[in-house]
Formats: structure tokens, C-alpha cells, sequence
């Protein structure tokens, strides 16, 4: 093993570690609750009343060990198989982490609330509901402890030649007719959600909803109209109609730029899209800019156009190394 492969071994390792954690908090739960466990516990709420469905001791523990041990199981196996893709270990690893952790935590929530309560059928979920949400961010604890997958880049050879002392800048508006519509889709909605409930006086019934639904068209509105700059600050994504700068990056932070042909399904999807390591402003299948920052993470925009923008921030960011060496 050489040294560079040790903290890839190692964080592997930490990874598959952290699967089998939700597993053994159920195993240590039950030694210590073994003797006090009533023969049933609460397993199921309709909402966040008192429970309408019970399982015995053994049933609820088989369950809950199945999820957690063997999802960390699986997604161990998966990890460490012969050919699979870092990326492919990450994803194994954060969809093993959700089901373990949803495992353990349906376990120690509806035990914990049965023991305290006495009655299985006098459990009453309540706030605790939100553990079920929250568990499954456990998936990201594996997630982010596997190594991440090599980020390949080739950076443009084109340059611009300037004259002495001379500089360069480059900008265009660019319209998303895809934000427009849903933005027109999501207000037609809206009047058939809560234009009779505003019509017959029933504003404080339909006001969170009607705020809700504002807030969420303006934001849409906000990617519909953008311009994008790249000059001696960097390249920059600034929404036209609100001026709300949606990505920012400085020209010393870019390490490499790229032209190439963006799909949708590359970048998680139509829109603009955050991922580990990545976000992209993807409105079409196309031509785009993928910029890579030196902490090796990545910026990809649909332009119909890149390898002007593109040549002009190579030109720009190897100047400003040159000034500065």
C-alpha cells in the first residue's frame, strides 16, 4: 500500500465503521432495557396520536436489526466490491446510512416512548415524529466519510491575446423559459388552490398558503432572467430581475476551465442543482462551461457559446498567476 493509498484505506474503513453504528445502538438499547421491556411495543400512528398498531418485543427487535445490520451489511459489501466506482461506494454508502439509521431510530423512539408511557397503545408520538425525518440524514455521515471520487479536468487551450496594459471582459443575459413556466404553472395553482377561499373572505385560512406559494415563485423567478460575467473578478451568475447573485467565482480560486457538451442527468437534473462537490445551472442539454475551483470543486452553466468566456478566464486567471509569481 502506498501512502497516498492509506487515507483512501482509511476513510474507507471509517465509512463502513459508521454503517454498523445505528445497529449496534439497537443491540446495546435492548441489553439495557431487555428486563424492563413490556411483551408489545407501539409500531405504528396514523398521526401523531396514540399508536394504532403494536408488535411484540422479538418482532420489533427482528425488524429494526434487519434495517440497521443489514443495510450496513449490504452497503459494506457494495463498498468494498472488486470494480465498483468511488461514486458508486458514496451513493451505496449514503442509501445503506438512511436505512440504517431510519432502523434505529423507529427502534429507540418506539421503545424509549413505550417503556416511559407503560401502555403501548397510550404511546403518543407527537414532536418526536420529527426524528423520522431527521434519521434519515444519518445516510450522510457514511456519505461523507468515503472518499470522494477523482474530479478529471482539462482546461481550455485557447488564449486571448491582449495588447500591453489591456484587459478583457465578457457578459450576456440569458432568459429560461423553463423558470417561466413553472413560475406561470405554480400561480395558475395558486388561484385554484385559494382564489375562492381570498374571494369569500377566508384570507387567514388560505394566508400561509398563499405566502408559501409567493415566496416559491419569486425565488423561480429569480433563475428565469440571469447574467453571467467573466472578467478580472472571476466569473459571476447574477439574477437579472432581482440582482441576487446566484454563484460567485474569484478568478484566484479557479484552477481549471472546460467547454463540453452538459446532460441534465450528469448534473442531477434540469435547473439549478447542488450536489457533494458540485452545482450546476443546467437549462437544456447542450454546450456549457464547467469551471473547477482548487478545492477541486466544480461549477458547470449551459451557454450556447462557452469557449469565449471560457478562453477569456484561462487568459485572465494566467496573467494574474503571472503577476503574482
Amino acid at each position: 500500500m502506498t501512502q497516498t493509498d492509506k487515507p483512501r484505506t482509511i476513510r474507507i474503513v471509517a465509512s463502513i465503521v459508521s454503517l454498523f453504528i445505528p445497529a449496534a445502538a439497537v443491540i446495546v438499547s435492548f441489553a439495557i432495557w431487555r428486563d424492563a421491556l413490556p411483551p408489545e411495543i407501539a409500531s405504528h400512528w396514523s398521526g401523531t396520536g396514540p399508536a394504532d398498531g403494536v408488535m411484540s418485543v422479538a418482532q420489533f427487535l427482528t425488524v429494526a436489526l434487519t434495517m440497521s445490520g443489514g443495510a450496513a451489511v449490504i452497503g459494506s459489501a457494495i463498498s468494498v466490491w472488486p470494480g465498483v466506482s468511488a461514486t458508486g461506494r458514496r451513493f451505496a454508502l449514503l442509501i445503506a446510512g438512511i436505512i440504517a439509521g431510519a432502523g434505529a431510530q423507529t427502534w429507540l423512539v418506539s421503545t424509549a416512548l413505550t417503556l416511559q408511557t407503560g401502555d403501548p397503545y397510550e404511546v403518543v408520538l407527537g414532536p418526536w415524529v420529527v426524528l423520522g425525518l431527521v434519521s434519515v440524514a444519518y445516510g450522510l455521515v457514511p456519505f461523507y466519510l468515503a472518499p470522494k471520487p477523482p474530479v478529471v479536468t482539462r482546461d481550455v487551450h485557447t488564449r486571448i491575446e491582449f495588447a500591453p496594459g489591456e484587459d478583457g471582459a465578457w457578459s450576456r443575459t440569458i432568459t429560461a423559459n423553463l423558470f417561466v413556466w413553472v413560475a406561470v404553472v405554480l400561480a395558475v395553482v395558486g388561484v385554484a388552490l385559494y382564489g375562492s377561499a381570498l374571494m369569500n373572505g377566508e384570507v387567514s385560512e388560505a394566508l400561509l398558503g398563499v405566502v408559501v406559494l409567493a415566496i416559491t415563485i419569486v425565488i423561480v423567478l429569480a433563475f428565469s432572467r440571469f447574467r453571467v460575467t467573466a472578467d478580472w473578478r472571476g466569473l459571476r451568475v447574477v439574477s437579472s430581475i432581482f440582482r441576487l447573485p446566484l454563484k460567485r467565482i474569484p478568478l484566484d480560486n479557479i484552477d481549471t476551465i472546460e467547454t463540453g457538451e452538459l446532460l441534465p442527468g450528469e448534473w442531477g437534473g434540469w435547473g439549478y442543482r447542488v450536489m457533494p462537490g458540485r452545482s450546476a445551472l443546467i437549462l437544456r442539454k447542450g454546450p456549457g462551461l464547467i469551471v473547477t475551483t482548487r478545492n477541486q470543486k466544480q461549477f458547470a452553466l449551459t451557454l450556447d457559446e462557452p469557449t469565449v468566456p471560457a478562453a477569456l478566464l484561462a487568459t485572465l486567471r494566467d496573467n494574474r498567476r503571472e503577476t503574482s509569481a
